[in-house]
């Protein structure tokens, strides 16, 4: 299985989203409605991610223990050198949860943040974050 983050975003009223995430371990998906604000607000901040070591961004629709389910994305380095990763805990109505990494490399984030402004721009899209396996990142 490749790792991956993939948002399919529709704007409606309300605007929804449908997160399916993978590492060569673990799975999960789920859909949520949300503000377009947010998803807006999440491609302006991956944009300059990541300024430091420190950075983190976070997006986050619904709750944890919600029988509608949640999805929490959070985009940090989890190393000195800058390498990065998506800690992804996504829960769907069905009460079935995953919670995993998904490590990535610059190029790939760069093509995700471009599709999710084009899905926004044109209403709806598919974006896709390819991940890499944990050991091709030992640079």
């Amino acid at each position: 299985m490749q790792p991956r983050l993939e948002i399919e975003f529709l704007r409606d009223d309300p605007a929804k989203i449908w997160v399916k995430a993978c590492n060569e371990t673990f799975a999960g998906e789920t859909e949520q409605y949300i503000n377009a604000q947010m998803f807006e607000k999440l491609a302006e901040q991956l944009s300059t991610f990541p300024q430091s070591n420190s950075d983190e961004v976070s997006f986050k629709v619904g709750d944890v223990d919600s029988s509608y389910g949640h999805c929490e994305l959070k985009f940090h380095c989890f190393d000195s050198v800058g390498h990065t990763a998506v800690l992804v805990s996504l829960s769907n109505d069905t009460a079935c949860t995953a919670k995993f990494t998904v490590q990535f490399e610059a190029l790939s984030l760069d093509a995700f943040v471009s599709s999710i402004k084009l899905a926004l721009k044109s209403g709806s899209g598919v974006s896709e974050l390819i991940g890499i396996k944990p050991y091709t990142q030992n640079v």
